[in-house]
């Protein structure tokens, strides 16, 4: 080979090498790569510099709608460059919500352990008015310390909740994690009292069946 072109080639080596260094910009926006599942492009965003914490018009986040689409190395990839666990969208949520909800609970670990600040009984009383019945999201809570016979502001506690909504396979879950079926709301109604009222006869067998009673019991607990 030539003396004098030993250079150059070293030159174009060396300018290739530092080409490879730099990932081109994106070439697609940020929320389709989020859906298409497109890494490179996420990192492409990443390293340009795309606002990771910026909503959509719609005001969905790029880490709500990657924990919507379970998306978990996507979700790992924005955590790790800064994505606020934390953050709402424009509908309120949270990305733990968002991923319990989905019954998603691989992602609500990941989510928790980059320190998500959810409060786990709130959520508990969403997951049962919104009547998520997914077994796995409801022990996730329980099992950080959700109590399912805690009451809201009006003394209903989350099985009154799903079986005034008529909830029966979630009036079930919630049972099979120790509510209390003769627990009084309120106003002194226990569930079954509040199925009988609606008239919910699969829901008021299924209590039955569990013991459940439509009067509380006189002594406390």
């Amino acid at each position: 080979m030539s003396p004098v072109r030993v250079p150059a080639a070293l030159a174009l080596v060396a300018l290739l090498l530092a080409a490879c260094g730099e990932p081109p910009p994106p070439t697609i926006n940020l929320y389709r790569a989020i859906q298409g599942g497109d890494l490179d492009q996420i990192k492409r965003h990443i390293y340009w510099g795309t606002d990771i914490d910026r909503a959509d018009p719609r005001g969905e986040l790029p880490l709500h709608a990657a924990v919507r689409r379970g998306r978990l190395i996507i979700v790992r990839e924005l955590l790790k460059n800064g994505a606020d666990p934390n953050a709402t969208n424009q509908a309120g949520e949270t990305p733990l919500q968002v991923a319990l909800v989905a019954g998603r609970t691989q992602l609500a670990a990941i989510l928790i352990e980059a320190d998500a600040t959810d409060d786990p009984q709130a959520l508990l009383f969403i997951l049962v008015r919104d009547g998520v019945d997914d077994r796995d999201s409801l022990a996730f809570l329980t099992r950080r310390g959700a109590d399912v016979d805690a009451k809201d502001q009006s003394g209903a506690t989350p099985l009154h909740i799903a079986v005034g909504d008529g909830q029966r396979l979630l009036t079930k879950r919630l049972i099979d994690l120790g509510a209390n079926v003769d627990a009084p709301d309120g106003d002194g109604r226990t569930p079954l009292s509040v199925a009988i009222e609606d008239g919910n006869q699969p829901i008021i067998e299924l209590l039955e069946r569990f013991g459940a009673r439509a009067e509380p019991a006189t002594s406390t607990r």
